[in-house]
């Protein structure tokens, strides 16, 4: 089934003391419009910069590129009456995002809600609920996300010219900021935490996308050609991103 991305809000702060909320990004998976009553009905429509997608029972290349250039800080998957190869969508989506995932679901089986935890759900939730109580639900899983993230600071990663900030997630290459996708950051933040080793595409697709190489697919391929190309044009010249061909990746400091 085809998917179709829409976007129903994007919010823009109106009170400082909820600049933090209004930042937080949501992504709304259904085929109904149970969660996007949930969320821009019931006095709630400016909390969020808030995306909703229709998609079937499998994840299309569609939303796989959405998921791996985008940055949603929660999913809110609505999976409807879902069976054992339903719930399997919670699997695809896990392989592409590490954020929060709420799951929302007619069904109120003790057996799916052990499956959903399993396959990577973060909380789990069956209809109808009050909708009130179901934004409790996503403040709540933020409020602990942002207890863990205070408690933990993490420092730049710097090599040469190239210094990531994890933590906001941005690099700068000779102190100017280059615009990096979620997982070309991640791409080379793995590559700058094993400076000077081959990391081999079965470690980086174990990694980042969180399945087996099956020795054909070029998405790493592709994705590491582009973020080699927006380093060099950010003028990166004392760091490579090496090939060592038969045995992966391996990013080197020429001034070492």
């Amino acid at each position: 089934m085809a998917s179709s991305i829409e976007l129903v809000e994007n919010t823009q702060p109106l009170e400082t003391n909820n600049d933090n909320q209004l930042q937080q990004k949501l992504l709304l998976i259904e085929n109904d419009h149970y969660l996007s009553k949930a969320f821009f009905i019931n006095g709630d429509k400016s909390e969020y910069q808030t995306t909703k997608i229709s998609t079937g029972e499998v994840l299309t290349q569609e939303l796989n590129s959405y998921l791996v250039d985008n940055r949603p800080n929660m999913i809110v998957l609505d999976i409807g009456f879902a069976d054992s190869a339903q719930l399997l969508i919670i699997r695809d989506v896990r392989a592409l995002f590490d954020g929060l995932l709420v799951i929302v679901s007619n069904s109120d089986s003790e057996q799916e809600h052990m499956d959903a935890f399993k396959l990577g759900a973060d909380d789990y939730v069956v209809k109808p609920i009050d909708s009130r109580i179901l934004m409790m639900r996503v403040k709540a899983l933020f409020r602990r996300q942002n207890n863990k993230v205070n408690q933990v600071e993490l420092a730049s990663l710097t090599v040469g010219e190239v210094c990531l900030q994890p933590k906001s997630q941005k690099c700068f290459i000779n102190g100017d900021m280059v615009k990096l996708t979620t997982f070309e950051f991640n791409l080379l933040k793995s590559l700058i935490e094993h400076q000077g080793k081959i990391l081999s595409r079965d470690q980086l697709y174990n990694t980042l996308l969180k399945r087996v190489y099956n020795g054909v697919e070029r998405t790493l391929d592709v994705r590491m050609s582009q973020l080699r190309e927006k380093l060099t044009v950010a003028g990166m010249k004392h760091n490579q991103i090496e090939t060592v061909w038969g045995q992966g990746y391996m990013f080197s400091n020429t001034t070492a």
